[in-house]
């Protein structure tokens, strides 16, 4: 019984090792959630905590909002009129 046990070890700590990260990936975070999460007034790393994401991720997601309006900004502008001579 000892020699069963200890020969199925490998495979079921193989099993959870690769299980692992996608039972922990099952649920996604969109970047409009963190977005919200940040604008109610939490800081990243209480939005990382909360979503269980990375603070990289929520870095990298509001990032994405700011260069996102900038170019926005820049296509809905009425171009300049041509200099007076």
């Amino acid at each position: 019984m000892k020699r069963i046990a200890i020969a199925t070890l490998p495979f079921l700590a193989a099993a959870l090792l690769v299980s692992g990260p996608a039972l922990a990936t099952s649920k996604k975070v969109t970047c409009h959630q963190i977005r919200s999460e940040l604008a109610s007034g939490k800081t990243a790393g209480e939005v990382a905590k909360e979503l269980k994401v990375s603070t990289k991720t929520v870095n990298g997601c509001s990032q994405k909002k700011v260069a996102s309006s900038k170019s926005h900004a820049t296509h809905h502008t009425a171009p300049a009129a041509p200099p007076a001579q």
